[in-house]
């Protein structure tokens, strides 16, 4: 098969392609979720200015028997969106109550529907500054391109530094959570850069799937070819609830996967399928697809992936249903096509950075969401920001 007519073949296979121990003990053990005592700094401070936010955490299951919350209790995804939601109400009702030409509520609400409208992301973005500032939103958000990445960077008026680095973490999964809605698909990060002694620091961060990275500002870094995504999704009356929804189902479907197929370009996407479904060499992947060696690989070069991304991505795609159900690695190894399950575990710890046991805990973490009292709680908080 020719490069000509394995461009299109590639074009016409992507357009069928659609879609706890929480403080380490060792700096080299993966952080499977935030653990209390870094993300919930901001429900300490709400829950002091009368927020039941705390009271809300222990009915969704954070805690022990008696109902009391640790520094080093996890919180999962949903956990962490429950906490968030309540200290943005808490925010509103408080600005609310003071002006009502501030910041009415459903500011969020609001935002979304301004997005939703734009052309593409970066327009969708550019819009969103402009309505924090008409309304006089103490948070400012900037876009910085840097060839094939892109890097938002946000700062937040809030006075107590202690509290700041986790506020603003905060602030950019909500907005990384609005983003994806929509898009209608999980924005790929490639970093999220912290000011604070992050409980992550140089390893992978538990919700976003990338690197968490010190830097002076907190900023979440994606590719700069996600930009000119068009915005797709179709805003109803319930918007924030939608978008948090949305954003918790991907993570569950994604888990640990570090790619999403719906955001490859033509290329890449008609490997990462072809490896999802066996593991094949670099060799025999051009051959299936009509490429020469160099022209392959400037082209996954061009798209901003690489052949190594998408095997280790797709090798945790494949291993997915089987850390699901529990079977034995053993098995689990031959039918993969590995020699036995200690070749299987290496090629994981390549793949994720993380050992087998790290993540079967990753997939117990993201089931935690389907928890019906758990996401009814939620949606009640989401409800009223509407």
């Amino acid at each position: 098969m020719g490069r000509a007519a394995g461009i299109v073949k590639i074009e016409k296979d992507h357009a069928s392609v659609q879609s706890s121990n929480l403080f380490m003990r060792k700096r080299t053990t993966a952080v499977r979720s935030l653990p209390f005592g870094w993300a919930g700094k901001s429900a300490a401070l709400a829950a002091a200015r009368g927020a039941p936010i705390l009271e809300l955490l222990r009915a969704a299951g954070v805690g022990d028997s008696e109902q009391c919350i640790a520094d080093g209790d996890a919180l999962s995804a949903a956990h962490y969106m429950l906490m968030g939601v309540g200290t943005i109400n808490l925010v509103d009702d408080e600005l609310h109550a003071v002006s009502r030409t501030k910041m009415p509520r459903g500011t969020v609400s609001t935002g979304l529907r301004i997005m939703a409208s734009a052309r593409s992301l970066r327009t969708a973005i550019e819009s969103l500054t402009k309505f924090y500032a008409l309304i006089g939103q103490n948070q400012k958000i900037e876009l910085g391109i840097s060839g094939s990445t892109t890097r938002l960077e946000l700062s937040a008026d809030i006075s107590d530094s202690r509290y700041s680095a986790a506020i603003e973490e905060m602030i950019i999964i909500s907005l990384h959570c609005q983003f994806s809605f929509i898009l209608d698909r999980f924005l790929p990060v490639c970093g999220i850069v912290t000011h604070g002694d992050h409980p992550a620091t140089n390893l992978t961060h538990p919700y976003l799937g990338c690197k968490v990275l010190r830097g002076p500002k907190t900023a979440l870094i994606f590719p700069t070819s996600c930009l000119d995504l068009q915005p797709i999704a179709k805003i109803g009356d319930t918007p924030v609830t939608d978008a948090v929804l949305y954003w918790l189902k991907q993570i569950e479907t994604q888990g640990f996967s570090r790619i999403g197929c719906q955001t490859l370009k033509p290329i890449s996407a008609a490997v990462f399928e072809r490896l999802r479904v066996r593991d094949v060499s670099y060799g025999e992947c051009c051959l299936e697809l009509g490429f020469t060696g160099d022209e392959l690989r400037r082209a996954l070069c061009a798209e901003g992936t690489g052949y190594r991304s998408l095997r280790h991505s797709a090798l945790l795609e494949r291993l997915r249903p089987y850390l699901a159900s529990r079977a034995n690695m053993d098995d689990v190894a031959l039918d993969m096509g590995f020699s036995d399950a200690r070749s299987l575990r290496r090629s994981l710890r390549s793949a994720s950075g993380m050992s087998l046991t790290e993540l079967k805990a990753s997939i117990d973490l993201v089931t935690s969401c389907r928890d019906p009292s758990l996401i009814g709680h939620l949606k009640h908080q989401l409800n009223a920001m509407e």
